[in-house]
């Protein structure tokens, strides 16, 4: 089962000027569990505000491998996005699409629950691989030229390299200390908003 869930909840008019990919956890939110509400990180509505002021098109990629390890299910995921947007939305803001990867490509693990277990694959869509990108490109019709991605670990900025855009390391979250992958971002910034103050300076 190779695939990746789409939730797209603003289309008309995207991807007019720039796109900015964004990472979940650690760089939006805190990261939510079943027995906690969304917790926004500090600055982000102003910074989407601002972004979405600019016409920048938003669209959060992100990996959610407690799928494969029986944590969550799709069904879950997909409520937390939709309570997202609709918090964003009561407050002057929007994100214009959700990518998800629900895979892991660990499989020797026997506690995994059974429903879990056909999510452990090797996938091309869990970041720093690139299947979920592509499909966002085709989607909004996007420029990678005009687009940046803000991240807090290894792997966001490795998959901005990967795809050739600019790419902005948050120092909330993991703050990129993970070392998964070496990395050199064009920009690291303090969170969510100052790295939105980057982006519309080069507008």
């Amino acid at each position: 089962m190779n695939q990746f869930i789409v939730q797209i909840y603003k289309k008309k008019n995207a991807a007019s000027k720039k796109t900015v990919f964004v990472d979940r956890d650690g760089t939006l939110l805190k990261d939510p569990s079943e027995e906690k509400k969304l917790e926004f990180l500090p600055g982000i509505l102003e910074g989407l505000k601002k972004l979405n002021k600019n016409k920048v098109t938003i669209i959060v990629i992100t990996n959610q491998p407690a799928i494969a390890k029986g944590k969550t299910t799709i069904s879950k995921v997909k409520s937390i996005h939709n309570d997202l947007i609709n918090q964003l939305r009561k407050k002057g803001g929007y994100i214009n699409a959700v990518y998800f990867c629900p895979h892991h490509p660990e499989k020797n693990h026997t506690d995994i629950p059974l429903f879990a277990r056909k999510y452990r694959i090797e996938c091309e869509c869990r970041k720093p691989k690139l299947a979920m990108f592509k499909k966002a490109v085709e989607d909004f019709n996007i420029n990678l030229k005009s687009s940046y991605i803000i991240g807090d670990r290894t792997a966001d900025i490795k998959a901005g390299e990967n795809l050739g855009i600019e790419t902005i390391l948050v120092k909330t979250g993991h703050k990129g200390e993970d070392k998964t992958y070496p990395i050199s971002p064009n920009f690291i910034s303090d969170n969510f908003n100052h790295a939105a103050d980057i982006i519309i300076r080069n507008l």
